[in-house]
């Protein structure tokens, strides 16, 4: 008999994994109407745009030095719990920068600290997430699960954004922010009634040496591990490789593509619609594919953007047409990331050993975010000696690079051929 044909119907069957994705969904929204009235709450209080990039680096610090660290102690507790008190706390520091917004005690310092807190706590939470989530939802269900709360994700996101400015005109900034403290509280307990098959590991008494253990463990299954090294590296590339888009968006509008800020609203607009739309049809991409090659296909279209924005150049003097290029090329790149993203989130629940999941995730996280101030310094260096014209070439040749070196791996070949002998055997 033929195996049954998996879809999102199914995922829709999956009721705890299916609460994991409403509680992920609430916290989004809120997020996303937050991001824009935070934003504005630290320049009006503070009136400086240094204080702005101050409390962005307090905010991906945590994530740098604490999820490492935070990961190894996740494994061995029950991480939904870890869920619902993180939720909870997030809940509790933006009801206070609410408050002390609207009744005028809030302080510049107070918003450095809050936003310490709330990062260092996510550190603990994603860990924890990510662990979580083989327990509520079947090894054959990975590829529509993910694809599904991606997918969902961005539209809510996308949603959240487009509404921040009215909900901020009808119930004001601390109203908005008081609307990111209620998702808070809905995604605990939401979270809080999910029911785990197996039994989490009882409630253990802090150890320094074991927790130091299982600290050098996590280190040594990724140094070991050639498959978990290559997956970090190219989650790095994927992160990096965008990273002179973002930086350049601006310059790029005006030098290459002559145009104005209506450039970077079909941009945004159209990286969005892509992504959509990557999430939506990456299970039957990688069905159709395979892994590599998908891999592959991602970096040589990242590339293409690169490159093709530059060489199409001369042919920008059409107005409409320079739209038109620039709003299909950005939504294929939408698609490419959103396919690579999806992919490695499905490799990495797959293929790592769930008992090492906390781990992997947290030092993954903290690869991932010390790579984006570092790909950006060297990027701020090349501006004042190279034109963004140059830049995008240089940064497509070396996704071309990127994706030469994917094919050549044997990494994704060997697991492959790992579990075909492992299905052989139960046979």
């Amino acid at each position: 008999m033929g195996e049954k044909k998996i879809g999102y119907r199914d995922v829709f069957r999956q009721k705890e994994y299916m609460k994991m994705i409403l509680a992920a969904l609430i916290n989004r929204f809120g997020d996303s109407i937050d991001a824009i009235a935070f934003t504005w709450i630290v320049y009006e209080i503070t009136g400086n745009a240094a204080w702005s990039a101050m409390v962005y680096g307090v905010n991906k610090l945590p994530t740098v030095i604490i999820s490492p660290l935070a990961g190894a102690w996740v494994e061995g507790r029950d991480k939904k719990k870890i869920m619902v008190i993180t939720d909870l706390i997030r809940a509790v520091c933006v009801a206070f920068v609410a408050t002390g917004y609207l009744t005028g005690i809030l302080q510049a310092w107070m918003l450095l600290v809050t936003t310490f807190v709330i990062s260092t706590v996510e550190a603990f939470r994603g860990p924890a997430n990510m662990a979580l989530t083989p327990r509520v939802l079947k090894k054959e269900y990975y590829e529509y699960g993910m694809s599904l709360m991606s997918t969902l994700g961005s539209i809510v996101e996308l949603i959240g954004t487009a509404v921040a400015a009215t909900v901020i005109a009808l119930i004001g900034t601390s109203g908005a922010i008081y609307i990111d403290m209620t998702t808070f509280v809905l995604s605990a307990l939401i979270i809080q009634t999910v029911t785990i098959k197996e039994r989490e590991t009882e409630k253990q008494k802090f150890d320094g040496k074991k927790y130091m253990a299982s600290l050098r463990d996590g280190f040594h299954y990724v140094m070991s591990d050639k498959l978990v090294i290559f997956l970090c590296g190219v989650t790095i590339f994927l992160n990096g490789i965008l990273v002179p888009l973002n930086s350049l968006e601006a310059p790029m509008a005006n030098e290459i593509l002559h145009g104005g800020a209506e450039v970077l609203s079909i941009l945004g607009i159209a990286a969005t619609i892509g992504m959509l739309f990557g999430s939506f049809v990456f299970p039957y991409i990688q069905e159709k594919l395979g892994e590599k090659p998908v891999l592959v296909g991602c970096t040589f279209g990242i590339a293409m953007f690169y490159i093709g924005i530059p060489i199409c150049q001369p042919f920008y003097q059409n107005k409409l047409f320079m739209y038109g290029f620039v709003a299909c090329i950005t939504i294929f790149l939408g698609i490419m990331v959103a396919l690579c993203n999806s992919l490695l989130n499905v490799i990495t629940m797959k293929r790592v050993d769930e008992g090492y999941l906390a781990r992997i995730g947290g030092i993954s996280s903290a690869l991932d975010s010390m790579a984006i101030p570092i790909i950006s310094f060297l990027v701020s260096m090349l501006v004042g000696k190279l034109n963004t014209t140059v830049i995008f070439v240089i940064s497509g040749l070396f996704a071309i690079g990127e994706g030469i070196y994917i094919g050549l791996s044997k990494e994704l070949a060997e697991e492959k051929a790992e579990e075909k002998t492992l299905a052989t055997d139960t046979m």
